[in-house]
């Protein structure tokens, strides 16, 4: 499970490639959490708890695929 924190507050969750969901602080400093789908999981007072439910939703409900970027190799006309 890798977390990335890509804007001050707001945590991003993939595995392997897979987007599990997400997490963003609120102004009151509780956390939202939402999965990979941002259906919301719940609020959480802590950001440890709520990037664990995140991953907790992930494992149960699986994740979305996020397609790599660069450049593409290509086979007898298919793409790889």
């Amino acid at each position: 499970m890798l977390w990335a924190c890509v804007e001050d507050g707001f945590h991003v969750g993939s595995r392997v490639g897979d987007f599990l969901g997400y997490v963003d602080r609120q102004s009151d400093g509780s956390y939202l959490a939402f999965d990979a789908r941002a259906v919301s999981i719940g609020r959480f007072d802590s950001l440890h708890d709520a990037t664990s439910a995140v991953s907790a939703a992930g494992s149960v409900a699986g994740s979305v695929r996020v397609p790599q970027s660069g450049p593409v190799e290509r086979r007898g006309g298919v793409v790889l």
